[in-house]
């Protein structure tokens, strides 16, 4: 049975973080909750009802602390996506979309408009970052990148379309203005 025994100045130490850690990190607080629990004799099934943690987790923690004391519950800071994508604004964005998928030679895509999986495939391929859909559709939003949907436009091979379409429409507007 996994238990752990604190010194008092252990246990001062263990107070003080508490209460520091309410304002910090969630995961900070349930690693140093598991270590007061065992410190009072609690059993990591317990303490894993307790904290709704896995008791595999629970041992983990309670190992880390008895390896290296508090310095074994530091947690290595992990690089969030969206922060990472914040250095590319709307203009990469625009400059990247406007051009179909199948023009990125590493995305081997036969595709001509982009869905957000291509996007995904694209910043995991290119930029070496791993994000979910909704942190790129959450990112495009917060750089102001709005694409619409895709239109389809059929132009006519005759050169004078241009002339003629424009002849038709000014004949529609003069047919609305006469009553």
């Amino acid at each position: 049975m996994l238990r752990i025994s604190l010194t008092e100045s252990q246990r001062q130490e263990l107070q003080k973080r508490l209460k520091q850690a309410k304002s910090q990190s969630t995961l900070v607080y349930l690693d140093l909750k598991t270590i007061e629990f065992s410190e009072q004799g609690k059993s990591v099934p317990q303490i894993g009802e307790l904290l709704g943690l896995h008791p595999h987790t629970v041992r983990t923690i309670i190992k880390k602390f008895q390896a290296n004391n508090f310095k074994g519950l530091q947690r290595k800071p992990r690089g969030k996506p969206e922060v990472k994508l914040k250095a590319y604004d709307k203009e990469y964005w625009e400059d990247i979309l406007s051009q179909p998928p199948s023009s990125f030679e590493q995305l081997d895509s036969p595709d001509q408009n982009w869905s957000y999986e291509l996007i995904q495939n694209y910043i995991a391929t290119y930029l070496q970052i791993k994000v979910t859909i909704s942190t790129i559709w959450n990112h495009l939003r917060r750089v102001g990148y709005t694409s619409g949907r895709a239109k389809l436009s059929i132009t006519s091979p005759d050169p004078d379309y241009q002339v003629k379409r424009q002849r038709v429409d000014h004949l529609k507007k003069k047919e609305q203005m006469t009553p």
